[in-house]
């Protein structure tokens, strides 16, 4: 090899593995970026399935109800049509043991002071922890657990375009209240619930002389600045364990109905009550008793210590869309309570 030829082959040499490293360079790059899309997409759908799981922890539910009335009740006309609720459900899943539940409501469309008979209530918010699998604690605003439809109110849970005249009354549904309640459930369908709450604060006929002050309905605090002097202690045990069959038994005492230290114009009250629920097929049964027996003088003077009512109920269901029903009740402030009637759901 000639001294001409030597530095042509050392420079071809040289070319050719510069060519080999940029090659080698492309190659890398083009790897890394290859990785980084990959990361990006896993990156990408772990955010939306983080987004998608939380939206997912969120509830949303509501009902409405218009009712229209046209009625002749002792030569009297009653024809009115009236919105008479708008409900509004929001929950969310903090885990899978801790939820929040409330439920605002607006009743008649308009509200007093925009020249309306109406109100805005918020009827339930409270937090709900389920200590095992068979224990729950709840605290904050929940409804009372007494009667057969004061937890499941809605429309579409019971027949007639009005509740039971005795759990608007006696039981004076919807009513709710801010407090703790503990309960449990056996696996033999029996269950049990223990509630501390605000209790009621009846009107002082001492400060008005129109107030009535041995009406239970009317002693609803509603969590509005409720007094607490004293607090109201409820209990329920049922039985689930037939299907089919829902047997329950509840009580409330009320130390004080005047909610203050020195008793005045109403003492203490007890409320007792149970229920059954019987359904077979597209047949069901229910019947309802309850009482309250208001202690004190002035109670008894005024014929209010002791307040009851019952009803008993038979409906049938041959489609999911419509039903048959009957109720008869008995209250002894109505001289008629009997409703029938057929609705669709």
């Amino acid at each position: 090899m000639n001294k001409l030829t030597t530095p042509i082959l050392l420079s071809l040499c040289i070319a050719a593995t510069s060519q080999a490293e940029e090659s080698v360079n492309i190659a890398d790059l083009q790897r890394q970026i290859q990785q980084l899309n990959e990361r990006i997409e896993l990156l990408a759908d772990s955010v939306d399935n983080a987004a998608s799981s939380e939206t997912s922890r969120v509830h949303f539910g509501g009902y409405g109800e218009l009712n229209y009335h046209n009625l002749d009740v002792d030569g009297e006309d009653d024809q009115q049509i009236d919105f008479r609720r708008w409900v509004l459900f929001v929950g969310y899943e903090f885990s899978d043991r801790i939820r929040f539940h409330s439920e605002v409501e607006v009743e008649h469309t308009v509200v007093p002071g925009s020249e309306g008979n109406g109100a805005v209530e918020l009827e339930q918010a409270y937090l709900e922890f389920d200590l095992s699998d068979s224990q729950q604690l709840r605290t904050g605003i929940q409804v009372m657990p007494l009667g057969i439809i004061s937890e499941t109110h809605e429309p579409t849970f019971y027949y007639g375009t009005e509740r039971p005249v005795i759990e608007t009354t006696i039981i004076p549904t919807t009513w709710f209240a801010a407090g703790v309640m503990y309960s449990q459930r056996f696996d033999n369908g029996i269950s049990y619930d223990v509630f501390l709450s605000e209790g009621l604060k009846t009107e002082d006929p001492t400060t008005d002389s129109d107030a009535d002050p041995f009406s239970i309905k009317g002693g609803k605090q509603k969590t509005s600045y409720a007094d607490t002097f004293d607090l109201a202690t409820t209990a329920r045990i049922r039985y689930t364990g037939i299907a089919g069959l829902e047997l329950a038994a509840y009580a409330q005492y009320q130390p004080d109905l005047d909610q203050s230290a020195e008793t005045s114009y109403a003492e203490s009250a007890t409320l007792l009550g149970g229920h059954v629920v019987y359904q077979w097929n597209q047949v069901t049964a229910k019947a309802l008793y309850t009482r309250w027996d208001l202690a004190g003088d002035a109670a008894e003077a005024a014929g209010q210590h002791e307040q009851d009512g019952a009803y008993v109920e038979l409906s049938w269901k041959p489609v999911d869309a419509y039903g048959v029903f009957v109720r008869q009740g008995f209250y002894p402030v109505f001289t008629d309570t009997s409703k029938r009637g057929i609705m669709c759901l």
